[in-house]
């Protein structure tokens, strides 16, 4: 049974509050996810296909080693997630010799063959970047398809902004301010820096639909509480 968005949002929250509050929060992320689909290794690349791609994390020199290769190469899971739209997950190694031949070769020469999955990066309808993991033995993620998914698109808003880019600029300064209000809350909560708080309330915007409004309201009021472990988010708004 999938977990609703609610859960995973939380079990987010929990795991990015647990990670070193010093790194970056594309790092911190990324850790997150690597830790919640029980992969060994993950990167997140934005504008995957294209001249400006820039990869804005990696949690080790495997998972970097993997985007390097497919930029240079100009194959792989990253490049077909970014293109499609579409996860690309469930693989076995045999078929991922087969439909990355140049890729796996290179990665060969650096040690075994390492399992790929990618999930695009798409909070709205444009894909924007693409989460790639790695797990150094051939076995299934820990979460489905369509929860890993979820979990990369959630990971877009927390990093590129809130489902509606204009919000922000055309807030009044009040409203400005209960965000400002919110995000200080979040951080005393999980004791972490404000633009992780600020992350994870974008995240939770995403997930219901809503604004960062309307997700700062829930937690003046007491409606949205992350130090409240008795429900699936905190919150039942």
């Amino acid at each position: 049974m999938e977990q609703q968005p609610n859960a995973l949002l939380a079990e987010l929250t929990r795991v990015l509050a647990r990670t070193e509050p010093q790194a970056p929060i594309s790092l911190r992320l990324c850790r997150a996810f690597t830790e919640i689909v029980a992969a060994d290794g993950a990167s997140i690349t934005v504008g995957v296909a294209s001249p400006d791609r820039i990869v804005l994390c990696a949690t080790d020199d495997p998972a970097a080693g993997v985007e390097d290769a497919q930029e240079v190469l100009r194959e792989g899971p990253s490049l077909d997630a970014y293109r499609s739209g579409a996860a690309v997950t469930g693989l076995s190694l045999a078929e991922q010799r087969v439909r990355w031949p140049m890729l796996v070769e290179m990665l060969d020469t650096k040690g075994p063959q390492l399992n790929l999955h990618a999930f695009p990066v798409r909070p709205e309808s444009d894909v924007l970047g693409v989460v790639c993991v790695y797990q150094a033995a051939e076995r299934a993620l820990a979460v489905s398809t369509g929860e890993a998914q979820f979990l990369a698109n959630a990971l877009g808003v927390a990093l590129l902004g809130d489902l509606d880019s204009h919000s922000l600029t055309d807030e009044r300064w009040a409203v400005r301010d209960r965000v400002d209000q919110a995000t200080g809350m979040v951080v005393a909560q999980l004791k972490v820096k404000p633009e992780d708080a600020a992350a994870v309330l974008r995240a939770h915007a995403f997930a219901h639909a809503t604004t960062l409004e309307t997700v700062s309201r829930w937690v003046l009021d007491r409606a949205l509480d992350f130090t409240d472990s008795d429900s699936s988010d905190g919150t039942q708004p």
